[in-house]
Order: structure tokens, then sequence, then C-alpha cells
């Protein structure tokens, strides 16, 4: 056998093994939404009616309808149906939304952090 189709056939074999750590609300998306959105989002001041702060933000985004979209502010397993994700990069205008991207007056959520939260949608939106 070839080095080379060695080489293939052992990418293939380890495949599952090097796919990304998995994404954790407590860990990885409240930590994003503490320094990024809260400000916005706090209890009393709920800026599109959404309170972002971290013992509620999980029960107010995950399957409850969006004020601003048929969506669900978020879908779990369909980041591209959430209306949250949809928001942060800036197409929720494509699915009847309204407002401004997200974060409203600041810079937009860099790749990294875009990702981290479509990859945290796409495998359930767990707590």
């Amino acid at each position: 056998m070839s080095r080379r189709l060695c080489s293939a056939l052992a990418a293939i074999a380890l495949a599952p093994c090097l796919q990304a750590e998995p994404v954790s609300f407590s860990s990885d998306i409240v930590p994003l939404l503490k320094s990024r959105c809260v400000m916005c989002h706090m209890p009393g001041a709920e800026l599109g009616e959404l309170a972002l702060h971290p013992r509620g933000g999980h029960s107010n985004l995950v399957s409850v309808p969006s004020s601003q979209s048929t969506l669900m502010r978020v879908e779990p397993g369909q980041p591209e149906a959430s209306y949250l994700y949809l928001k942060l990069v800036g197409n929720h205008s494509e699915v009847g939304g309204s407002g401004e991207r997200m974060p409203f007056g600041e810079s937009p959520l860099g790749d990294t952090e875009l990702e981290l939260i479509r990859r945290w949608i796409e495998s359930g939106a767990e707590p």
C-alpha cells in the first residue's frame, strides 16, 4: 500500500477524533453574552424583550419565539433557523426580522465568536 494511501486512510479514521470540542453554554456562551450582550439585555431593561443575564439567558433564548420574527430565538440544531444567530451575522432582515445587526452600536462579533455560537446551536443548544 502506498504511503499516500496510508496517510489518507489514517486521516479518515481519525477524523471523528479531531472534531472540535463540544461547546458549553455556561463555559463558552455565557462569557460571550456577558462581554458583548448583557449590558443592553439586563433584567428590567431588556432591549428587544430579551434578558440575557447568566442565570436566565438560556431559558430566554432556546425554543422561545422571537419578538421580531416568526423564528425561534434559538432553534436547537438549526443555526440558520435561529433568529439570534441571524441577528448576529446580519441576515435577520431576510427572514422578516427588524432592527440592526447585534451587538447594536458595537463592532460585530468575530468569526471565532460566531462559530462558537453556531456550533452551540448545531449541537442542540444545551444548557
